[in-house]
């Protein structure tokens, strides 16, 4: 992301998690847009009023889950480093967890059904927004899940590059071409 561009949905992000109390909700994941999302709310300067980050991840591609797999007690979560394709560590910075465990290892994306419904059932006592920023395949997937599936808006932050620059761009296509027959229509009926 161009470091204008990160200035600005860092301090867009604050802004609007400070203001309205919003929770922020990713897949938790200490990669990509997730990571950098924790590290923005790491630097909330209201100390008093911490943004609630919640990571929805598919328990299968978290790195050392098998540490995180305790009853009864707190567990310290070292952040371990992983090489092993399809799993990630977890971001520290996020406030609360959940996992959607299907039996499944290394596949990411299995929380995007629950993730889309959740935020649908949140949404009807509270507006909910999906902002999207960057994304690759499973982003796409996210999208149509919230978008298509559930009638939760999305917000794409155009210029951060890969599936949310897809977006803007078929958006503007279908924009121009929405124009150019609206504009035949008024030409033909004169």
């Amino acid at each position: 992301m161009k470091p204008r561009l990160l200035r600005a949905f860092r301090h867009g992000l604050l802004k609007v998690a400070q203001t309205t109390g919003a929770w922020i909700i990713t897949g938790g994941m200490n990669t990509g847009i997730m990571k950098l999302v924790g590290e923005i709310v790491q630097i909330n300067p209201d100390r008093s009023r911490p943004i609630p980050l919640i990571g929805i991840a598919t328990w299968g591609c978290v790195s050392g889950r098998q540490h995180l797999d305790v009853r009864g007690s707190s567990v310290y979560y070292a952040k371990p480093r992983s090489n092993i394709r399809g799993e990630a560590p977890l971001e520290p910075n996020h406030t609360k967890f959940i996992f959607i465990d299907d039996g499944t290892e290394r596949k990411y994306g299995r929380e995007i059904a629950f993730r889309a419904q959740l935020e649908q059932a949140m949404s009807n006592p509270v507006p909910v927004v999906l902002l999207v920023v960057e994304g690759g395949p499973n982003t796409v997937r996210t999208v149509h899940e919230a978008v298509v599936e559930n009638n939760i808006p999305a917000v794409f932050l155009e210029g951060t590059g890969r599936c949310c620059d897809l977006f803007a761009k078929a958006f503007h296509l279908y924009d121009e071409y929405r124009r150019n027959i609206e504009s035949d229509d008024e030409t033909s009926g004169l």
